[in-house]
């Protein structure tokens, strides 16, 4: 059994870019040994920034396939469904609930890759690592769970803190939460937890490492896979994910063929079967190809200075032209974002309120103007920049994202020329992936475009509260793994705990719509478009079978429940 009272939480803020920069040659997926390897090996892209340094799953830069929420070398509890917003079964049968206590059994026959059994005790001593080292992702289990114990071989029972019993907290964690074997990690000690190199993984999953190098990663099937008959075979024989030092080399592998399923960032890509007439296709054949999955927002300081006043905040919000952004820099691969934190489609739409986001803010540059000089009282200086009544000038303000990622410069590019155009100074600011991230934590910034919180089980409660949700989060000048712009609402911890709590999904669905209401009022953060969790183009030139909106048997992703997608596909007929 594992006990621990609760501490303050952690997210992680590395994501994966849209643009990769790492170093490969472009023959890295093209020597595959004639056709037979070729109709037994999937070519995937995408998911693998740089050379393979590890497949740590306890740090925060492993390699692929751990992370990028994939299960093919290690498997989580349960799988998130992206389509239906539902948690599936994966290592766990189901969970049964008895008040604050959550009752996980595990499938028969789990295994290890070495061929120990995985019990229950993997389970809780996978959890019990987070005592061990506190740099570990999921830390933040000990602030919803007050004991995690193994009632048999089978079984673990979770109980939430009663002063915060959110079951929609501990499924994110089930599903996201690698299990790992005991007899593994007890052997690394504590203070390595997050850096061991783990380069000879032993996982549960369909597939263990084969191979790695600075050109590709190479995963093998794993004969005695414990989940074949429930989960189904993979029938690839190999997975190879090949590692580009830019979109430009990945797409024209992808292009010839040599690539079967990619995850980089294609603008037109309806060029390719429209005009060139390729056997590639996306989730959906229609803009905006892919399904939306994130919302990467403008986050912004809330802290001091002008953009401390809610009201500026609102102008800014609209001043920014959410269709050039959309159009321009998303390739058409977005629709305008809307006043809404919620995603308008999908899983989470059952919570999206389409009449109060219309009433929010939009492209209005008139608006802005109003704003500022009506309810601020700011006059426009001989610049065409607004100065508040004490003579401060709006900006120049920064807005920062890291440099290379080139959907999100075009992005900023273009909130740094219409808010400007409307009197309100932004300048943009790319840099090194590094020193945005620290910047975004420790609160020394003015805005930043960044991810909050992709699609989970407890979406949209996850997003809001990463947002805005001011609880354990520390002043500017320490780190902080939510709320980086350090908003504060008296009424938000309340409405986000009747939210996580509420009886059905329309009394969710009214305690989320008073949430937004105070983002739309408050204008902590400004989404600007939204994002697949994974960029999904497939190619049929050597394989079949792919899922798409009108085939939907999982999401369209290679991780989660894009696992299916292995045992579904079959070679293309020569």
């Amino acid at each position: 059994m594992t006990h621990r009272p609760g501490r303050p939480s952690r997210r992680t803020v590395l994501q994966t870019s849209a643009a990769f920069s790492a170093a490969a040659a472009l023959a890295a997926c093209t020597g595959t040994g004639g056709g037979d390897a070729r109709a037994t090996t999937l070519y995937t892209a995408g998911l693998q920034d740089g050379a393979p340094t590890n497949f740590n799953p306890l740090g925060w830069t492993a390699s692929w396939p751990v992370g990028n929420y994939a299960v093919h070398l290690y498997e989580t509890l349960f799988n998130f469904n992206l389509l239906t917003g539902e948690s599936e079964p994966l290592l766990a049968s189901g969970i049964a609930w008895d008040g604050n206590a959550g009752a996980v059994t595990l499938q028969e026959g789990t295994a290890w890759h070495d061929g120990k059994p995985l019990t229950s005790a993997d389970v809780v001593a996978t959890f019990g690592l987070a005592d061990r080292n506190e740099g570990i992702a999921y830390g933040d289990v000990w602030s919803y769970v007050d004991a995690i114990e193994a009632i048999d071989d089978r079984t673990v029972v979770f109980t939430l803190n009663a002063e915060r019993p959110q079951r929609l907290r501990l499924m994110d964690l089930l599903c996201f939460t690698y299990i790992l074997p005991a007899h593994v990690w007890a052997e690394v000690p504590d203070a390595e937890l997050t850096e061991h190199p783990n380069t000879e993984p032993v996982g549960s999953g369909p597939y263990t490492l084969d191979s790695y190098s600075h050109q590709d990663v190479t995963l093998a099937l794993h004969p005695d896979y414990w989940g074949a008959e429930v989960h189904g075979k993979p029938v690839p024989q190999k997975v190879v994910h090949a590692i580009y030092e830019g979109n430009d080399a990945a797409n024209l592998s992808f292009q010839n063929g040599d690539i079967d399923l990619s995850a980089y960032f294609l603008p037109r890509v309806n060029e390719l079967w429209e005009d060139r007439g390729l056997p590639v296709k996306t989730w959906q054949s229609d803009a905006p190809y892919h399904l939306p999955g994130s919302i990467p927002m403008l986050i912004i300081n809330t802290t001091s200075g002008p953009l401390a006043d809610a009201r500026v905040r609102r102008a800014l919000a609209h001043a920014i032209d959410y269709a050039k952004i959309a159009e321009s820099a998303m390739a058409g691969m977005s629709d305008p974002a809307q006043a809404s934190v919620i995603l308008p489609e999908g899983a989470e739409s059952v919570h999206f309120n389409a009449e109060a986001a219309a009433a929010g803010w939009s492209y209005d540059p008139a608006e802005a103007a109003r704003i500022l000089e009506e309810e601020v009282g700011a006059a426009k200086g001989d610049d065409g920049i607004y100065v508040l009544p004490d003579g401060t000038r709006l900006g120049p303000f920064k807005a920062a994202t890291p440099q290379g990622w080139t959907d999100w410069n075009a992005a900023l590019d273009i909130v740094a020329t219409t808010a400007t155009a409307a009197g309100i100074d932004v300048a943009t600011e790319f840099s090194d992936f590094t020193e945005v991230n620290d910047n975004l934590g420790n609160g020394a910034f003015d805005m930043v475009l960044w991810y909050v919180s992709d699609v989970a089980p407890s979406s949209p409660w996850s997003r809001i509260r990463d947002l805005i949700d001011d609880r354990d989060v520390p002043p500017v000048g320490e780190m902080a793994f939510w709320n980086f712009g350090r908003f504060h609402h008296d009424a938000v911890p309340a409405l986000l705990d009747e939210a996580a709590t509420a009886a059905d999904a329309a009394a969710a669905t009214a305690a989320y719509t008073q949430l937004d209401d105070i983002i739309r009022a408050e204008a902590p953060a400004i989404p600007l478009m939204y994002r697949p969790l994974e960029f999904y183009q497939f190619s049929e030139k050597n394989w079949t079978g792919f899922p798409t909106k009108d085939d939907p048997y999982c999401a369209p992703m290679q991780g989660m429940t894009g696992i299916r997608i292995l045992s579904k596909i079959k070679p293309a007929e020569s």
